[in-house]
């Protein structure tokens, strides 16, 4: 079955990893398969995982789960991670961004691209090149201001990285103890809240070749995206959840995006950092509340 440029497959070099539990179903984008997880269904809400050397798309596990009972629920493994191929590219902010915008256009438009972290602004300069697919925006702890802003550079480190040394890193700092380690002290407030299927999910997706390619590219700042003339461009409307003990980008750069935001609103969720798994009730209450209140509101 063909569908514009993006030709719809049922399989995958490798098994999939299925980490939410429905059928993976491929697109072929740029000549690469990208992975999606689709359920419910009505206005489609698209799904965007963080960054890290581990990303997948079970970080999005509660969103998915709690959203299909009212919308069409898309969760993507974005280009390099999950179940989606992993090139040895150099990968940057606008190659994802310029994704989220295709994967959007093949989905017939977006309700909402709903996205945690570094690939909030990935979301963000999607939304803002192309408001006719995107139609709001739901950003959790986003950077861009003040926190990976200016992009790095094709250098000595990523080479080092690339290299023998950094396949050997990527192994220690993928082990399911290092996982265990980094995502309850670094990643979640509530320690309990990143349970034993979060570090497996980590550990399953760090186990594919290629899974360290991305990754360099974080860890080199070849994804960083500078955010102050974007913001300002994005004319949908923009809800941001913000965990009150967010360590990578701190709550108290939300007033920030509020203001180069021109219709965006705000919430800070209490005793959390990921807080659409570790407050997810909360998280999905004002999710839902927005999609209600802007369902009708034109760009």
């Amino acid at each position: 079955m063909t569908m514009g440029l993006y030709r719809l497959k049922e399989t995958n070099m490798h098994t999939p990893l299925a980490l939410l539990g429905v059928p993976v179903r491929y697109i072929t984008w740029r000549g690469h398969q990208i992975a999606l997880h689709e359920a419910g269904s009505g206005p489609t809400v698209l799904l965007v995982h963080s960054i890290n050397a581990s990303a997948n798309c079970f970080e999005m596990r509660r969103p998915f789960a709690d959203l299909q009972r009212d919308y069409r629920v898309v969760a993507i493994d974005l280009l390099g991670y999950g179940d989606s191929d992993r090139p040895d590219m150099v990968y940057n902010a606008q190659i994802y961004a310029d994704l989220l915008a295709d994967v959007a256009r093949e989905l017939g438009g977006v309700a909402c691209l709903y996205a945690v972290s570094l690939s909030s602004a990935f979301a963000c300069i999607a939304a803002a090149e192309h408001a006719d697919v995107i139609e709001r925006v739901v950003l959790v702890c986003p950077t861009g201001l003040e926190d990976l802003v200016i992009p790095g550079t094709v250098g000595g480190a990523y080479r080092l990285l690339h290299g023998w040394f950094g396949a050997g890193a990527y192994r220690l700092l993928t082990s399911r103890a290092s996982l265990r380690y980094f995502l309850r002290s670094m990643a979640y407030h509530k320690p309990e809240a990143c349970d034993t299927a979060m570090v497996e999910a980590c550990a399953r997706a760090a186990d594919r070749p290629g899974a360290r390619y991305a990754p360099i590219c974080f860890l080199t700042m070849l994804l960083n995206a500078d955010l102050h003339e974007i913001l300002p461009r994005i004319v949908q409307p923009v809800h941001i959840l913000w965990g009150e003990y967010a360590m990578t980008t701190p709550v108290t750069r939300m007033p920030a995006f509020l203001a180069l935001l021109p219709r965006a609103t705000g919430q800070v969720l209490p005793g959390a950092m990921a807080v659409q798994d570790e407050c997810a009730a909360e998280a999905a209450t004002s999710v839902r509340g927005f999609l209600a209140a802007t369902a009708h509101v034109a760009v």
